[in-house]
């Protein structure tokens, strides 16, 4: 069982002292700077969100909502390349990488999907410019260009609707104002990392069409030798972005915004790293001891190729008395992967998949504006999403050769409503609530029902000959019906305070089963009922911000995959299994200490427990084991993990300004599997970075440091039957440079 680290329970208490006694003392006037500006730490500048979907964006600190959010200054200032840097700044947030290049596992409070099924819906929902991804493929997204995220934690299915039974990532990619405008950036590090990106935008019709135009090429040698290849270098890849954007903005009272995007990813798979059971290598309890973590061993390392095209329509008309908004989105999805699933130097599980996958959505709302006394928002929504996926495997070198495959076809519609009442300038109830129709039709085919041409000689090369037809056999159809409603309390002690409370339900859709079975019964939706207390504060004249939030949350017909070892290495079947309740609690600390001088820290505990988990068998006789599986720990559920930073800066003059910052994250130890057999331990990651920027704020240029410590830490693992186990390693110690010009 997971363990509280004494070290955190330490931290925790002295903080606690710390804000008490912060509280108690009289507020003080920050000092001033020679310009006669009081200094504000980038952490601690206000960022307007969109979370209630209401007529105007609000600060984070009035939103009550336990949320963490980060603007364009702030992913400068920590560092972060993608979504998943940000996750680790986030309390009892997990935003991971999975066996699969491409495929994200996000986790926020206990609650996720651990696998790479495209037909088992996500319980973290991304948002991208207000558009649901049916598939969280490519939801690892590159911080380039983009103007704020917003991870929100716990259920919010009133204004975000399915599969938040977690949480949700909101991203929005940035918009022309009108103005020309010209940035680039250039990074360049060891493993071969290399990263250009530029945007420029301007106006195309003065005072009505303006555009802005984004290109990231992003490149890595890999971080892994494949002793396999005398040392080869394994783990490359190389992504680009290209987007643009044109807006409209013809009167006054509507704009309309439409965003073009293609993402590109190719390059080697994901490097497994497993049991050998033939061999010498020296493997122990699914944890490997070579003499370097990072060496590896695959006799067919394979490829990956991924394609994402999106377009987006966003249309705002402003009534006077309230604004319309109207968002369109089409998305379309290829993917290609070749792994070497086993991770080993023999030819035991080599995995191909190939997904192909498209979307629309269609939401519209009005968001009032008449009154003070009453707020709301009321909108529709539609969704449609169509799969094709093939997975081939080959075992025990080219012994077993065969491929399963799936097609599903999937809609929903939402009619949902959220009211705030404002009985005063301090009290505020919410009520809020969603009615939800899906429909699901699906057909599969066993492992061994679809063709795979053993003659090709690579592998990899099989992947697209996946596409060959199968025999999917009958369709079996489902439809759902679901409510979810909200009821919240705020009270506003003073404008630098806020204290919410809130009642949810949130649903994750139903399903059917569909890789390597049968097409089996569909299983229901998973439900939550969720609980919250939060406070918010700015205190000390705005140097000190406390954000807190206690949860209890009970989930009733979970969703589990559970892999199943068999004659075909491992297959899975997703069932409602189980019930469960997920308590904990958040602290969010941000203090600047003097005008150069700031400190954060984020703290999360998750106590996470079945109350029971039917039909699972743990002992593997064949046999359910309930009375066992009910004390199973929840997979990818760390009991606790924290962070913290030191900034400073030093000013230079005419010189310009040199900023220091030294961060570390603490990770509890979890486990990759339902049988609770493959333990990641606990793991700390230090980063640090100098940061010169010059006088005109233009020009900046960084040294930076990732994982300086050199920790050796997984971020997934799973069972393989008879071939043992594998584990999926994170990147070593980094460094590079980096270089940023704005006009």
């Amino acid at each position: 069982m997971n363990k509280i680290n004494p070290l955190s329970i330490r931290a925790l208490s002295t903080l606690s002292i710390a804000i008490t006694l912060a509280m108690g003392a009289p507020l003080v006037t920050a000092q001033e700077t020679a310009s006669g500006q009081q200094a504000r730490s980038s952490l601690l500048e206000e960022i307007v969100v969109r979370a209630r979907k209401k007529a105007a964006g609000e600060a984070v600190q009035d939103t009550p909502i336990a949320m963490t959010a980060f603007g364009e200054a702030q992913f400068k200032a920590v560092f972060a390349d993608d979504l998943g840097d940000l996750g680790l700044l986030s309390p009892n947030v997990e935003l991971k990488p999975s066996s699969q290049v491409g495929n994200q596992n996000f986790t926020i409070r206990g609650m996720g999907v651990s696998g790479t099924t495209p037909s088992d819906s996500p319980a973290v929902g991304v948002f991208q410019n207000g558009v649901f991804w049916g598939v969280n493929y490519g939801s690892l997204l590159d911080t380039f260009d983009v103007e704020s995220v917003e991870i929100l934690r716990g259920p919010q299915g009133t204004l975000f609707g399915r599969n938040v039974t977690g949480g949700a990532v909101v991203v929005r990619t940035k918009r022309p104002d009108g103005e020309f405008g010209f940035d680039a950036e250039a990074v360049y590090g060891n493993y071969g990392r290399r990263d250009i990106s530029v945007g420029i935008e301007g106006p195309l019709v003065e005072g009505i069409l303006s555009g802005r135009l984004a290109v990231l090429d992003r490149s890595l040698d890999g971080y892994f030798d494949n002793l396999e290849q005398g040392g080869k270098d394994f783990g490359a890849t190389d992504s680009t972005v290209l987007r643009g954007t044109l807006m409209l903005t013809p009167t006054e009272n509507f704009d309309a915004t439409l965003i073009f995007e293609n993402y590109e990813e190719d390059g080697d798979s994901v490097a497994a790293v497993g049991i050998e059971v033939v061999g010498n290598l020296p493997y122990q309890n699914g944890f490997r001891q070579p003499s370097n973590w990072w060496d590896i061993r695959l006799d067919n390392p394979g490829k990956s190729d991924i394609e994402v095209d999106s377009i987006t329509l966003e249309m705002n008309l402003d009534l006077g008395h309230g604004l319309i908004t109207s968002i369109t989105g089409y998305r379309d999805l290829s993917v290609a992967n070749h792994t070497d699933f086993d991770g080993s130097g023999f030819p035991g599980f080599n995995q191909s998949i190939d997904l192909e996958q498209d979307q629309f959505s269609q939401e519209i709302r009005y968001a009032s504006t008449f009154s003070e006394r009453y707020e709301f928002t009321l909108g529709a929504y539609y969704f449609e999403q169509e799969q094709d996926y093939r997975e081939g495997r080959d075992l025990s070198n080219h012994a077993l050769v065969f491929a399963s495959g799936n097609h599903l076809e999937q809609d929903s519609q939402a009619l949902f409503g959220e009211v705030d009442i404002n009985f005063s300038s301090q009290w505020t109830l919410t009520l809020g609530g969603r009615y939800t129709r899906e429909s699901i039709e699906a057909q599969t085919v066993p492992f061994g029902g679809c063709p795979l041409d053993t003659s090709i000689a690579s592998p990899e090369l099989r992947i697209r000959n996946l596409s060959l037809p199968c025999n999917l056999g009958p369709t079996g159809k489902e439809d759902w019906n679901d409510f979810s409603p909200k009821i919240g309390l705020t009270w506003l002690p003073d404008e630098n305070q806020l204290v919410y409370a809130t009642a949810t339900r949130g649903f994750r859709s139903g399903g059917f089963s569909l890789r390597g079975n049968n097409l089996l019964p569909p299983f229901d939706a998973e439900e939550v009922t969720a609980l919250e207390l939060g406070y918010k504060g700015d205190w000390m004249d705005n140097r000190l911000r406390v954000n807190a939030s206690v949860y209890h949350n009970e989930y009733d017909d979970m969703q589990r995959t559970i892999l199943v070892p068999s004659g075909v290495g491992v297959t899975q079947s997703t069932g409602n299994a189980a019930q469960a309740t997920i308590s904990g609690l958040e602290l969010d600390i941000i203090v600047q200490a003097t005008d150069q001088l700031v400190f954060t820290f984020a703290y999360g505990l998750t106590d996470a427990s079945f109350d029971k988990f039917e039909g699972f068998d743990v002992t593997g006789n064949g046999i359910p084991d309930p009375g066992l599986a009910k004390k199973l720990d929840l997979t990818r559920v760390p009991k606790e993990s924290y962070s913290g930073s030191i900034l400073f800066d030093q000013p230079l003059g005419d010189l310009g300004n040199l900023g220091f910052r030294v961060a570390g994250v603490f990770t509890d130890s979890q486990f990759f599997d339902d049988r609770n057999t493959i333990e990641e331990p606990s793991y700390t990651l230090w980063d640090a970075s100098v940061t010169w920027t010059a006088p005109a704020e233009n020009w900046t240029v960084a040294l930076f440091g990732k994982n300086l410590g050199n920790e050796e830490y997984s971020y997934w693992g799973s069972s393989l039957g008879a071939l043992g186990a594998n584990r999926f390693v994170g990147a070593p110690r980094t460094a590079g440079l980096r270089v940023s010009y704005q006009y």
